[in-house]
């Protein structure tokens, strides 16, 4: 369970390291962001929800001392990673300011409350699973070609840098915090965990949009 519970909070961490490696004097490169709270810079705004961050005392130690649909105090991983590239923050994939140049940034498609499992997340009774997000990133894709063609949208897209970030609410909402849940009953933690990385596994191994990302290294 430990080490369940590690990998989940450090592979945001390392994911990010490795980002802020790749930093360098070359034009920054677009940055799409795909997950959960820990990365959701606004989307859950725009949704009848109740994972929302768009109340004080959220945004107490942003710029502006608002709340910005963030789940922190202040900046989060997404905007750290962007500011050390050299880039403003890739809006939320559902802001109505996501058009011209700004689809050139990138995107932000994470939502709160969302996890590797599709039933993760249904108490806060509308987000955005990691499934919706990959077919939103298929739209900005579409979006993207619109405004500079084709060849120049794939060479944003295959030039990106990705940040992923799912499982932590598999466990929190999905198996702990809900009394006697689906997901506790069908199996023991130390069965829960395999089956949470075998799942994540399909969604990294086998989603086409993924696959027209080169990660980075």
């Amino acid at each position: 369970m430990d080490a369940a519970l590690l990998v989940t909070v450090l592979v945001p961490a390392v994911a990010a390291l490795l980002v802020l490696g790749a930093a360098s004097a070359s034009p920054p490169r677009a940055f799409f962001v795909f997950g959960d709270s820990l990365v959701d810079n606004g989307n859950n705004n725009y949704l009848m929800t109740t994972a929302r961050a768009d109340a004080p005392p959220y945004g107490i130690d942003f710029p502006t001392h608002l709340p910005t649909g963030r789940f922190s105090n202040g900046l989060n991983i997404p905007d750290i990673i962007s500011e050390h590239l050299g880039s403003q923050p890739a809006l939320p994939y559902l802001s109505p300011d996501l058009r011209g140049d700004q689809l050139l940034v990138g995107a932000n498609f994470a939502s709160a409350g969302v996890g590797i499992l599709n039933d993760t997340g249904i108490q806060f009774v509308n987000i955005i699973g990691i499934g919706q997000q990959l077919h939103n990133f298929q739209d900005y894709q579409q979006r993207l070609a619109a405004f500079v063609g084709d060849d120049a949208a794939r060479q944003v897209v295959s030039n990106a840098l990705v940040l992923i970030t799912l499982g932590g609410n598999d466990f929190v909402n999905n198996y702990y915090l809900v009394p006697f849940s689906f997901r506790s009953r069908q199996f023991a933690i130390q069965d829960y965990v395999p089956y949470l990385i075998s799942e994540y596994r399909k969604i990294l191994t086998t989603s086409k949009p993924l696959w027209n990302l080169r990660f980075s290294k």
